[in-house]
């Protein structure tokens, strides 16, 4: 992979991260996240499966990548008055990585 498909690569995998918490289809997804163990890395393809939510842009991305792709979250010092998450993406033995603030309460 080249300097200019990696770029493409990594904005296309941002993207979708971001639209993971924009896109109404996923709300379900958004609600859930603070039932999973915090400060723990989860699968996302195994947790959008586990609620029947849209598998296949996130498998567009290749098996290499979507095998590997967890998140983490751990909550806002301040979480019992923001409600805030800080969830972190990474593909596991990568160096790419997001960081997105989330409020379940306000999905």
């Amino acid at each position: 992979m080249n300097m200019d498909d990696t770029e493409n690569f990594e904005e296309g995998l941002t993207e979708f991260i971001h639209d993971l918490f924009l896109n109404t289809e996923y709300v379900n997804w958004r609600r859930n996240l603070n039932n999973y163990s915090a400060n723990d890395w989860h699968s996302l393809i195994v947790k959008l499966d586990e609620l029947g939510l849209p598998l296949t842009r996130l498998k567009s991305f290749g098996e290499a990548i979507f095998s590997k792709l967890v998140l983490s979250y751990i909550k806002a010092p301040d979480y019992k008055s923001s409600q805030m998450l800080l969830v972190q993406f990474t593909v596991s033995g990568g160096m790419w990585h997001s960081l997105v603030w989330h409020c379940p309460e306000r999905s």
